[in-house]
């Protein structure tokens, strides 16, 4: 069994536009808005953090 990585979007920038679209196919929230709260926590306008579970890549 295949463990669970658990890491900060500040590790992983490139995950941003994944996640935003892996996040918006959940729950309906527009892709915009999620990539404007990430791009906020990415440039530290605000420490409200995405984290991310990954599954292998």
């Amino acid at each position: 069994m295949d463990a669970y990585q658990y890491i900060t979007l500040r590790n992983r920038p490139g995950l941003k536009n994944t996640a935003a679209e892996w996040f918006h196919e959940k729950w309906g929230v527009p892709v915009t808005a999620y990539l404007e709260c990430m791009e906020n926590y990415l440039s530290e306008n605000t420490e409200y953090g995405w984290y991310l579970c990954l599954d292998r890549d």
